[in-house]
């Protein structure tokens, strides 16, 4: 094969790498949003990007920005995620480098001796043997040099580069996944302590007021004013309480080692110095979200990922019907004294090329119909995800905004039993009511405070559940988080 037809051949290939007949470009599907949810949120034409949002950052809460920030920092899940996007990214540099030529050194040296004594040259070769015999003759060939070469499929090379850059953007947006994970994960755990630890305060202020009931009871049937049988039912009550106080303080230190291990710590206590009911949640969740709310959630990017993944391997499956150039030399020196082997004149050179294509592979047509199935599964894998993502916004949406509306009853009713109790309170100041009855006001009080608070911590958790389903945040600290680098394995 001369120039000219090796020139042909590559022009040939590389006209043919760019048709999307064997070379399938890929077309993102379209996506039929809804125009409005449950909760009544529009879904407005806004390319808004809420991954870039510090949604928690209207807690106004100092402890919480630094908790999520050292998770972001020092969280092994996303050392890992870090780890797998270095591994792609030099997957698709090699993928990258496939059109370069490779370059390898050679050597070789050849010495021996003859030992047939019978054997006597004739013609010519007489000439060269003075001895009249090949016996006892010494002989030696050195060369040295270089064997550039050169093999490639172009349909090949160019799907695997686009199989390798699908790969980066799939490990690229699970890392996503994990920082979305982290921030949900952290800041749930925070809201949870929090309303844990008032729980504990809540309870233990329920324990002394049934204490002092207890001994009020006690006192009058000593005296002979009530039975044994309302102090029986009393001890009950009073027990059952204490009994929950290990339940909760075991909880908080479940949940506080669940942070340590999300910041990267060894499991301990966690300092805090917010109280729950500090915060201000009437405008934590937004009014309406625009219309590429979920371009950037990290599920629906893997899925398409996944996807362009599977359209390059329609290309790398259509590639082996095509020719694989090789293209090989070698350029040095030889000489039959290794003292000679540099010297001008020992010199030598020669190019070969050659082309390798299939005539007739079955399975190769097989492995196409494959690489489709593989793509419509992708496909459809993709479209379930994306119909997922909005009924998971619906969804969190919808709770949270039940949520609300549970709190607000909740809080009616916690007002309502403090207000009771500030009648029972008066009338007791005035002599008209007695201690039993204003202690029995201010036990249903407690009550209604465990059961608000109870209904804060799912307030704040359905928060949370939002913008994990809008995908907040995540895309907020990028800068600061630290590459992987080979220390962090020592």
């Amino acid at each position: 094969m001369n120039r000219k037809q090796l020139g042909l051949l590559i022009s040939l290939s590389s006209i043919l790498g760019g048709c999307a007949l064997f070379s399938p470009s890929y077309v993102a599907p379209q996506i039929d949003a809804p125009q409005s949810l449950r909760n009544g949120s529009i879904v407005e034409s806004s390319a808004e990007d809420f991954s870039q949002m510090a949604w928690w950052d209207k807690f106004n809460d100092l402890t919480l920005d630094n908790l999520i920030m050292r998770a972001l920092h020092n969280n092994n899940q996303l050392k890992v995620a870090q780890a797998n996007i270095s591994q792609a990214q030099a997957q698709l540099k090699a993928a990258q480098y496939a059109w370069i030529p490779t370059l390898n050194a050679s050597g070789l040296g050849l010495a021996g001796n003859t030992y047939a004594t019978n054997l006597t040259p004739q013609g010519s070769l007489s000439q060269l043997m003075p001895n009249g015999s090949v016996g006892n003759t010494n002989f030696s060939v050195w060369q040295g040099g270089f064997v550039p070469s050169y093999s490639f499929n172009v349909f090949a090379n160019i799907n695997q580069t686009k199989l390798a850059k699908a790969s980066l953007e799939l490990q690229t947006a699970a890392a996503n996944a994990t920082k979305l994970s982290i921030i949900g994960q952290v800041s749930g755990a925070y809201f949870m302590l929090l309303g844990q630890r008032k729980q504990l305060l809540l309870q233990q202020q329920t324990i002394n007021d049934l204490t002092s009931l207890y001994q009020l009871q006690e006192l009058k049937v000593k005296v002979g004013n009530s039975d044994n049988l309302s102090l029986t039912l009393l001890q009950q009550q009073l027990e059952d309480a204490r009994s929950k106080l290990p339940a909760i303080e075991n909880s908080i230190a479940q949940t506080e080692n669940a942070l340590q291990i999300l910041l990267g710590n060894n499991p301990g206590a966690i300092t805090t110095t917010r109280d729950i009911d500090d915060y201000d949640l009437q405008t934590i969740i937004p009014a309406n979200l625009p219309s590429a709310v979920l371009k950037n959630r990290p599920d629906i990017l893997m899925a398409e990922d996944n996807l362009k993944m599977a359209n390059a391997n329609i290309g790398l499956a259509n590639a082996t019907f095509f020719p694989t150039i090789s293209l090989t030399g070698n350029i040095g020196a030889a000489s039959v004294a290794l003292s000679n082997l540099f010297s001008i004149g020992t010199g030598f050179w020669f190019v070969q090329a050659a082309a390798n294509m299939p005539i007739l592979n079955a399975s190769s047509f097989e492995q196409v119909k494959a690489a489709k199935g593989g793509y419509y599964v992708a496909y459809y894998n993709y479209m379930q995800t994306v119909k997922s993502a909005f009924a998971d916004v619906d969804n969190s949406l919808t709770n949270q905004d039940k949520v609300n509306q549970q709190y607000l009853a909740g809080q009616k009713s916690q007002a309502a039993s403090w207000h009771y109790y500030q009648l029972v309170l008066a009338q007791y100041q005035i002599g008209t009511g007695n201690k039993i009855s204003l202690l029995n006001a201010k036990l249903a009080t407690d009550s209604a405070l465990l059961n608000l608070n109870q209904l804060k911590m799912q307030q704040l958790a359905s928060i949370v559940q939002v913008y994990q389903s809008l995908a907040g945040g995540y895309n907020v600290a990028e800068s600061d988080i630290p590459a992987h680098s080979a220390n962090d394995a020592k």
